[in-house]
């Protein structure tokens, strides 16, 4: 019977310093816990890459691919009296006029009357000259302005073949044109016979 008292109040001991305990200690407790749920839900919800997509191979380009999107664009050069020119890559199927567009529209010193063909298909390689009031490609003589002519048109001079046209396209490029038509037979080497035939369709007005 008194082992049984003995014990009873030693749990009631035990009970009272635990009560104690807890009272004086409830807010370590409560950071304990929210430690424990705060770790509990970064488990669960923490975002895992899927093992498949780590192991899934990048999206390779095949030169076919390449090949393709080349065809669908063209390169055009516009030049003249545009606001902008320069190169376009464009898709193809378009006209001159979206070219022209594309490089900022005509300026006002263009020559309305003498404008490249707005409804011509572009093609790649292809230059697209606007020429200024008064420099118009085609002179009142029939003859050709050789600064302005778009190779297509170079390409039908008799005598003129497409490493030339090339060629001249180069030096008005690089030097900003021909300052006059001698000046064609001293840059391109040209032989009295082949300048003689070229001066009877091109000039430098």
């Amino acid at each position: 019977m008194a082992d049984r008292l003995g014990l009873g109040k030693q749990t009631k001991l035990f009970r009272a310093r635990l009560l104690g305990w807890l009272y004086h200690h409830d807010w370590q407790l409560a950071g304990l816990l929210a430690v424990v749920t705060i770790a509990a839900a970064a488990f669960v919800f923490w975002p895992r890459q899927d093992p498949a997509a780590a192991t899934r191979a990048p999206a390779v380009i095949s030169a076919d691919d390449v090949e393709a999107a080349q065809e669908r664009t063209v390169i055009v050069y516009v030049s003249g009296a545009v606001r902008n020119p320069g190169l376009y890559t464009l898709a193809a199927g378009l006209r001159v006029t979206d070219a022209i567009v594309a490089a900022g529209g005509l300026t006002e010193a263009s020559d309305h009357d003498c404008l490249p063909n707005l409804a011509a298909h572009l093609k790649d390689s292809m230059q697209i000259a606007v020429p200024l009031a008064g420099h118009c490609a085609r002179a009142k003589k029939g003859k050709l302005d050789i600064n302005l002519a778009t190779r297509e048109q170079l390409l039908l001079v008799p005598g003129m073949d497409a490493a030339l046209a090339d060629a001249i396209i180069k030096y008005r490029l690089d030097f900003g044109g021909f300052a006059a038509l001698t000046e064609l037979k001293s840059a391109m080497g040209l032989d009295a016979a082949t300048y003689k035939q070229l001066s009877k369709s091109l000039t430098v007005p």
